[in-house]
């Protein structure tokens, strides 16, 4: 039996794969290595940073949001006044 070893460029996992039917054999996950804990906190911190500007730019988007509903909303007033017609129903077609 024919097997090729393959190492993945995302999770850098080892996986041996049968060359015939392309089955994985079998996977070895590479070790997850831990920082210390004074480079995670600074990890948290521009994460806490990253999630604030984030808030802040679709609380803006929201409130310009709100604003351009409004003006399409006022527009669409307008033309409501223009059309004389009555909506046609369901049961004035009987």
């Amino acid at each position: 039996m024919e097997k090729h070893e393959i190492i993945c460029p995302c999770c850098e996992t080892k996986l041996q794969v049968d060359a015939k039917t392309g089955e994985v054999i079998w996977q070895e996950k590479k070790a997850k290595e831990f920082g210390n804990l004074s480079d995670m906190v600074k990890g948290l911190n521009a994460q806490k940073q990253e999630q604030e500007t984030l808030f802040k730019k679709q609380n803006e988007i929201q409130k310009d949001r709100k604003r351009l509903l409004d003006e399409k909303f006022k527009e669409a007033k307008k033309h409501v006044d223009k059309d004389k017609s009555k909506p046609l129903r369901d049961f004035d077609l009987d």
